[in-house]
This record gives structure tokens, sequence and C-alpha cells, in this order.
């Protein structure tokens, strides 16, 4: 294959795992907190993380020195790797918790039903993210020469904007967040020269998220009077939008418009 080839395809495979990540969040990959529900609302997750496979392996086949280059490997060291991995899982750990107490000023344990999708969550969307980011994104702005310091800016810059734009526009705290999973999970990788410590820090950390930051904010149902001259079949209810401020919206009905009549 001319070399000139297997670079656009490794370039369109790498953007195309991009964009499947930036639309997670429609099959329930998106973030720690997950659904509920049986084996038919695993299913859009399962095919999400089995699409973010199937293109991880071909990045790493067309790439010429996919582990020289981009570090796609756990680590030339193992156990160093694994030790770094888990002080840093450690810091994550007592910082979900801080957040937690400082957000909701109590922890607001999942139910055991969430548990096995915290898990998968966990694990296969950190990996997911360690090596798009801190693998192939790292790994491309390193061989352009930049100061390692501002690669890993830039990268964790990408992916913060990534988990902002995945998750519907979360606040500045979950912004906070991704940007600081990214600068650590980057030093990680200049440190071991792999993913294995990003990766292992990563899942303690947002499975530690999932457990202390509570369930989702279930949708707020608003009920909207009946228009004039509208028969009492016609009462419509509107959900305003998560992060629309009660009281200033311009209808008064959440941004949704006027309810037309049946």
């Amino acid at each position: 294959m001319p070399d000139f080839l297997q670079f656009f395809l490794f370039v369109g495979f790498a953007g195309l795992m991009f964009l499947l990540r930036l639309d997670s969040r429609r099959f329930g990959a998106a973030e720690w907190d997950n659904q509920a529900g049986d084996w038919r609302a695993w299913m859009p997750r399962i095919t999400w993380y089995a699409a973010g496979l199937a293109l991880g392996l071909l990045i790493f086949a067309l790439h010429p020195a996919p582990v020289a280059e981009l570090n796609l490997s756990f680590a030339p060291d193992r156990g160093e790797a694994l030790l770094l991995g888990i002080l840093y899982g450690a810091a994550g750990v007592v910082a979900a918790f801080a957040l937690a107490m400082a957000r909701n000023g109590r922890l607001e344990f999942p139910s055991p039903s969430r548990y096995p999708g915290g898990v998968l969550t966990a694990m296969g969307t950190a990996f997911y993210d360690e090596f798009l980011f801190r693998g192939v994104l790292l790994g491309l702005l390193l061989s352009l020469s930049l100061p390692d310091w501002m690669a890993v800016l830039f990268a964790a810059l990408i992916y913060a904007g990534a988990i902002r734009a995945s998750t519907g526009g979360r606040g500045v705290l979950a912004l906070l967040v991704a940007l600081a999973i990214g600068i650590v999970g980057g030093v990680m990788v200049l440190l071991t020269l792999g993913i294995a410590a990003a990766f292992v820090g990563h899942s303690i950390t947002r499975f530690a998220l999932f457990m202390t930051m509570g369930p989702p904010p279930e949708a707020v149902v608003t009920p909207v009077a009946v228009p004039k001259g509208a028969t009492a079949d016609a009462k419509a209810y509107v959900i305003p939008p998560r992060t629309w401020p009660p009281g200033e919206d311009d209808d008064g009905r959440g941004g949704f418009g006027p309810t037309r009549p049946a």
C-alpha cells in the first residue's frame, strides 16, 4: 500500500473514532453515570465499544510505528505503570469524594443494579479515551516537535471539549474534571511511555465519580396551561432543558414556543 494512502486511511479512521466519541451520549457511554435497564439498554453501549475497538485495531495496524511514536502499548515497565496508575486512581477517589461533598453536601450512592453498567462504562470508556486522546492525539502532537507540556495541554483541552460536547454541555465542574483527567493522563503517558498507568487511574477515577456523584438528574416535567378555546385533553407538558434557568425563558414554556391547540 502506498505510504500516502496508508497515512490518509490512518487519519480517516482516527477522525471516525473521534466523531464516534462525540456521539457517545446517544449510546449510553458518555460519562460516569449510566442508565439502568435490561439487556436492550446495554446493546447500544456494547455496539459503541465494539465499533471503537474495530477502529482502534485499524489505526494500530495502519500507523508505521504505533508503539514508538503513539505510545500505544501498556508500558515498558508494567510494574511502574501499575503503581503510578493506582496512585493516580487513589487521588481520583479522594477528589471524587471531595467534589461530591462540595456539590451535594452528602454522598449519593447509586442502586446496586447500576453497578455492572458503571464498571463497564468506567473501564470501556476510559480505555477508549486513553487510546484516542493520550495515545493517538498526544502522539501526533508530540510528533510535531511541540514541547511536552504544550502537547499535553493541547490534548487535554481537545479532550475536555469533546467530553463537554458528548455530554450535552454539562457544567463547569464536569469540564474541569475532564481537563484534569486529560492533563494527568498525559503526564502518565510521558512518564511511562505507555497508556497503562493513565488507563488504570482513569478507570478508578471514573468509577469513583459514578459511585459518589449520585444518579443522573431526572427530567422535570412542567404542566402548561390549556390554550384558550382548547379542550382539557389538549393540556400539554413540557420538559425544559436541564441547563435552562427557571424564570428566564422567553415564552414561559422553557423556550419551546407556544402550545398548539388540538
